[in-house]
């Protein structure tokens, strides 16, 4: 019989050791990797609260403080309607088209509100959802509570349900008011 001189079991100790850790991180590895791959409607799902809805939309469009991602991501299609005309207190409405599918998902508005500075560059103010009434005859549910009152809008998809909320701009009358006092009345950059 053989036995382990101390080096030796030190040695196996140690790649025992360095196994168990490796082993753990690609544990951990997968598990982030499952969690990553929950779908925006499950994590929606889970919110409890408009805070938590909020929070989620915050984190969801936040890509979209870039331009030139919400152009990758659909909002800048080169069609006769997009963007709109500067409409003072709401600025410019990018929307993506592939979007206006009648569901109300918190992560995808269908509209994104920029307005530009002194030097024409986009600054993203607020969001808009926007549901065809064609497809929803009614408002759709949306966010929990009482506060996000849907407008019927003849001028969106030849007639929709829209709903603006102002983030990340604040808006003093609320972040589901239809108009923002804080956009300005003309487009800065003219």
């Amino acid at each position: 019989m053989k036995f382990l001189v101390p080096n030796q079991l030190t040695s196996i100790f140690s790649l025992l050791i360095f196994t168990s850790l490796l082993c753990s991180c690609s544990m951990e590895d997968t598990a982030t990797t499952e969690n990553d791959l929950l779908t925006a409607d499950l994590k929606a799902e889970k919110l409890e609260n408009l805070e938590d809805q909020l929070k989620f939309v915050r984190q969801s469009t936040m890509k979209f403080h870039s331009f030139e991602q919400a152009a990758k991501a659909g909002y800048a299609e080169d069609l006769p309607f997009n963007p709109s005309p500067y409409v003072p207190q709401m600025g410019y409405h990018y929307i993506n088209v592939g979007l206006m599918d009648g569901v109300f998902e918190m992560d995808k508005p269908e509209i994104l509100l920029y307005v530009p500075n002194e030097d024409g560059e986009l600054k993203l103010v607020g969001l808009e959802y926007a549901v065809p009434i064609a497809a929803s005859p009614e408002a759709p549910e949306g966010f929990m509570g009482e506060q996000d009152h849907w407008v019927e809008n003849p001028n969106v998809a030849g007639g929709a349900w829209t709903l603006h909320v102002w983030m990340p701009l604040e808006n003093p009358d609320g972040i589901f008011a239809e108009f923002n006092p804080n956009v300005p009345l003309s487009d800065p950059s003219l």
